[in-house]
């Protein structure tokens, strides 16, 4: 009996144990059963979650190979890659992330951060070293230590290293390795960014990234986020006295009303603001526009003009996230925003971003035009310029996928000897007059490309620039204006020859495919005036797979894969990025033209 007693309260101990170590955040095991919600999940098992890929010379390299994130810094700073990530502060949440040092600065920090603002910079990191130190700090302008570096038997040297930041109530709990390491009171995110840090000249590898509510839901929530900007200005760089423009596209994604919002901008003494409409108020789901206009006055004597805006009367809001400053004689950031070219959505996961997509019912309510295409292709140079193998080859196979699979009303190819430059510039004429205001006009180039240094511009070489001489080149300028005066709705230009990169306006965009039956509506909605080119101011192959350049290789199969009744040209672009970066020296980009109309819109690809 007596031993039937003691078993009995050995057991009841033992349950007493496990319950209070369940209900103890300060044990890792606390959250195994509690992740009620996850906010995002990435294990790099595929391109989900608009990590920038890709390769910037002498800056740094990302990729994603055999389910990890590489990252890697190629000059002597360190490198970050962070993506926003809307976290209720107001829950119990957990990130827990992976990594591992492969190579390089073993003294210097890689690892996570998290509630990052952008403007001005502000952060969190919980960082380790490849000599097996670990730290937590803040940035403010200056660092704060939490914990310093500090040497540490828990840091795993050569393999995956688990961190993890967990909040209960009003308190972080730090795990490295499910150990926990510190503990402090919670403080509030700077803003909503979430990524990774690499040292300078050294590599590192993601495993994986969760972030996930240990709580329930609680009461609605409005949630004013900026999903996008333009800035717009009638020259080609800001100057003292020219009006900039900036427009705000702001939307109440919450599952609230925000019925009091008030929307404020802040920018330096000196800058004039000629018009500025707020917004007062959003509805669940509305969405809506905010434009300043504003210009440096004479006295402002800085290099540089912050624009930053505050949102009261909203529960949640991104407003930290992005960096609005122009600087004075360059050109304006164009560009979406990385940072929130999302569609902010509760759950961040790795699901098909068009699943479930009604993609023929969208474009029902939509008119859409007539499709023109002029493909260009030149292997048979002569004088100073040798010949090329592939690029007619490249220029044929477009033009074949384009009329067996895709709609288009007129197409003109040009191989050869039919490439001179007149015929070329001919073309150019015949679609300014031909193409309407609801058309859709497709060009693609394949042939040499030309660079010249002291004028700091690219070109085209027709098949009769037999020499140096630019009088017989086409300047990536002159083709700008072209596309400029073409009156298409949407215009697309693809370039695969060297050089062809400084026909962007800025750096290379990720377009966001929104989850819902409106994206290919407001795409097509949109102007566009956009080119992928196949590098950017850099030579590119012309040798590759099955008689075709690597970049004509994958821009083939992308279009000649796509099962679906529409495919847009980011979607190309996403497709064909990754395996032309590792099988080449070249990495390819997709931008909005310069100052020729861009409005933020898609070309689509329709099948036949």
């Amino acid at each position: 009996m007596i031993k039937r007693l003691l078993f009995a309260v050995c057991l009841f101990q033992a349950f007493l144990l496990s319950a209070q170590e369940k209900a103890n955040p300060a044990e890792y095991s606390y959250s195994k059963t509690m992740k009620s919600q996850f906010v995002l999940q990435d294990d790099f098992s595929k391109f989900s979650n608009y990590w920038l890929l890709g390769i910037e010379e002498n800056s740094w390299a990302e990729s994603i190979e055999g389910g990890h994130l590489v990252f890697e810094s190629l000059t002597n700073k360190p490198k970050e890659d962070l993506i926003p990530v809307i976290i209720d502060q107001n829950r119990s949440f957990e990130i827990e992330t992976s990594i591992r040092f492969v190579e390089g600065q073993m003294d210097k920090g890689y690892g996570l951060q998290w509630g990052k603002a952008a403007n001005p910079m502000k952060q969190y990191d919980f960082l380790l070293t490849g000599a097996g130190h670990f730290t937590i700090d803040k940035y403010t302008g200056e660092f704060k230590d939490y914990v310093p570096f500090t040497i540490s038997p828990k840091v795993n040297r050569y393999t995956f290293n688990k961190l993890t930041i967990r909040k209960v109530a009003d308190k972080y709990y730090f795990f490295l390795n499910e150990n926990l390491v510190h503990t402090m009171p919670f403080e509030p995110f700077f803003g909503n960014l979430v990524g990774f840090q690499v040292a300078e000249n050294s590599t590192i590898r993601v495993d994986h990234i969760d972030i996930a509510y240990l709580d329930k839901k609680e009461d609605a929530k409005s949630k004013v986020l900026i999903m996008d900007y333009k800035f717009d200005i009638n020259t080609d760089k800001v100057s003292i006295g020219k009006p900039v423009t900036l427009t705000l596209n702001v939307r109440n994604v919450g599952d609230k009303d925000a019925s009091a919002l008030k929307i404020n901008y802040k920018i330096p003494a000196n800058i004039e603001v000629v018009e500025f409409k707020p917004v007062t108020s959003l509805k669940k789901g509305e969405e809506q526009l905010i434009s300043l206009q504003f210009f440096a006055n004479k006295s402002y004597a800085d290099s540089i003009i912050p624009v930053k805006f505050e949102i009261a009367g909203a529960d949640i809001t991104n407003v930290n996230d992005m960096d609005l400053s122009v600087a004075i004689d360059q050109p304006v950031k164009i560009e979406l925003d990385k940072a929130i070219a999302q569609t902010y959505s509760d759950f961040r996961g790795g699901n098909d971003p068009l699943k479930g997509l009604n993609v023929a019912q969208a474009m029902k309510s939509v008119e859409v035009g007539e499709y023109y295409g002029l493909i260009i292709g030149i292997d048979e140079y002569s004088g100073e310029w040798p010949a090329l193998r592939n690029a007619v080859n490249d220029a044929k196979g477009v033009a074949e996928l384009l009329t067996s699979k895709y709609t288009f009303t007129s197409l003109k190819a040009m191989y050869n000897k039919e490439a001179t430059r007149d015929n070329i510039l001919a073309e150019f004429e015949r679609l300014m007059s031909t193409a309407k205001a609801n058309d859709n006009v497709f060009i693609y180039y394949s042939g040499h490309g030309e660079y010249i240094e002291n004028m700091d511009k690219g070109f085209w070489v027709p098949v009769d620039a037999t020499g140096k001489s630019v009088s017989k080149y086409i300047s990536n300028e002159d083709i700008r204006a072209f596309l400029s005066g073409i009156p298409s709705k949407h215009t697309l230009l693809v370039t695969d020859a060297c050089f062809s990169g400084d026909i962007f306006r800025g750096k290379t965009m990720t377009i966001p495919y929104e989850n819902s039956t409106k994206y290919y509506s407001k795409m097509y909605s949109l102007s566009s005036r956009k080119a992928l080119t196949s590098g950017g101011v850099e030579p590119v192959m012309d040798k590759g797979k099955e008689n075709h350049s690597v970049f004509a290789y994958y821009f083939l199969q992308a279009l000649s894969t796509n099962s679906e009744k529409y495919i847009d040209a980011g979607q190309v672009f996403d497709n064909l990025k990754i395996p032309v970066v590792n099988n080449s020296m070249q990495t390819p980009a997709y931008s909005p033209i310069r100052n020729a109309g861009d409005e933020g819109g898609q070309f689509i690809f329709i099948a036949k």
